[in-house]
């Protein structure tokens, strides 16, 4: 934390101070070893890089659920932040953008049944007052800002599940269109809302308006909440 407070406190000029703007911050490490083979390396390189950023989307995403191509196995690295779990994601991603899509709602390995995250974000549904998130796994990613959403919602008063969510239950949900929203959550993206969502040949459209207002008010409160307007009464703001 003391390298990261020097570098911002240096790299402070990049620090755009538009709405929905933020100076995006990405620790990375890789190996350094002078070796060619297969093993962990006994020696990395550290490194934190800055940029300004805005919105990572602009418009409401229309998503394809993945039914058949895998972005990370049970006992595999899905839960970590590893080059190779976005290397698995490319070629079916690029698949579904040649199909016109914007990404795709990965499911798991074994069954497809259930859904896992969106893209290179955690993902979470909202119907009526509930506001459900597929539950971390050693294949889902342990995000920051999908902890802080749901903190945010259980804070507002939404009743939050953090369970295993089936295709079968938000397409059910999206038939009767009792589906308010559906959001990719992540450190770039923030919140994406999702208006569309297609499965086995159908798009299916979120039209309720509970899902733009969703996503506006946690876009709104998270911007507001790092800039000082909103009080950080949980205490995740570290001041330089």
């Amino acid at each position: 934390m003391e390298m990261l407070t020097q570098l911002v406190k240096l790299d402070s000029g990049w620090i755009p101070t538009g709405e929905g703007e933020s100076l995006y911050i990405r620790p990375h490490m890789f190996a350094i070893d002078e070796y060619v083979g297969v093993r962990p390396s006994e020696s990395y390189l550290f490194v934190i890089f800055t940029c300004p950023v805005g919105k990572y989307y602009t418009n409401e995403l229309k998503v394809k659920i993945e039914t058949e191509y895998t972005r990370a196995t049970k006992g595999g690295t899905g839960s970590a932040k590893a080059a190779g779990n976005y290397g698995a994601s490319l070629f079916p991603t690029q698949i579904a953008k040649d199909a016109g899509f914007d990404q795709v709602l990965w499911t798991d390995s074994q069954t497809h049944e259930y859904f896992e995250e969106s893209g290179t974000m955690n993902v979470m549904f909202l119907s009526g007052n509930k506001v459900m998130s597929p539950a971390i796994s050693d294949s889902i990613l342990d995000g920051i800002t999908r902890n802080s959403v749901l903190q945010v919602a259980r804070d507002w008063g939404y009743e939050v599940e953090e369970r295993k969510v089936s295709v079968v239950e938000i397409v059910e949900l999206l038939k009767a269109k009792k589906l308010d929203g559906a959001f990719g959550v992540g450190t770039a993206a923030t919140i994406a809302p999702i208006r569309t969502i297609h499965h086995q040949g159908t798009d299916y459209e979120i039209t309720k308006d509970q899902s733009s207002d969703f996503a506006g008010r946690m876009n709104t409160y998270l911007d507001h909440l790092k800039r000082g307007i909103e009080q950080d009464k949980h205490h995740w703001n570290h001041k330089i």
